[in-house]
């Protein structure tokens, strides 16, 4: 499971990908959607679930874009209705644009982080070579995820062995 951000621009994200993944991703972002929303539901511990941990709005608008690019590719679509629904069974009636979550210092820390960006191209690139190395020039194949969740669990414990060093000191 993951939410494909090549870019910090989630339309420029979305309109990245391909046919494939793009409907895909739709449907990813309904289990991410769900892990946050549904109190009983398998997916809650995935690092692409925790990373939106917070940021619910701003996944429920990047995953309503990528269901109306493909609604302007000519495809049905029947996932943006039920990622409103979800998203408003815990008040979130109204999705605000990009811009607005921006204004508001609503969007994830990470959004903008290099690492984390060029990371998901070249899961794209290892996918599918063909269509993402010319959108992804010099962006090798084999690099790992780069997971928000795991550089914020180890600060955390980094200042959690920081203030026992301290206690134990003092």
């Amino acid at each position: 499971m993951q939410t494909f951000l090549p870019h910090p621009d989630f339309e420029l994200s979305a309109r990245s990908l391909d046919q494939k993944r793009l409907g895909k991703q739709r449907v990813e972002c309904i289990q991410v959607v769900r892990g946050l929303t549904w109190e009983k539901y398998g997916w809650k511990n995935h690092p692409a679930v925790k990373m939106w941990r917070g940021y619910e709005e701003a996944l429920g608008r990047y995953s309503l874009v990528c269901c109306e690019v493909w609604l302007e590719l000519g495809f049905a679509d029947t996932c943006a209705a039920t990622i409103l629904a979800d998203l408003a069974k815990v008040g979130i009636t109204e999705v605000r644009t990009q811009s607005e979550l921006e204004l508001a210092g609503e969007l994830p820390l990470w959004l903008g982080d290099e690492q984390f960006h060029v990371s998901h191209q070249s899961s794209l690139v290892r996918k599918d070579p063909d269509f993402y190395r010319p959108r992804f020039p010099g962006v090798p194949d084999d690099l790992p995820y780069h997971w928000p969740t795991q550089v914020q669990e180890a600060q955390e414990k980094a200042a959690a062995e920081a203030a026992g060093a301290a206690a134990a000191t003092g």
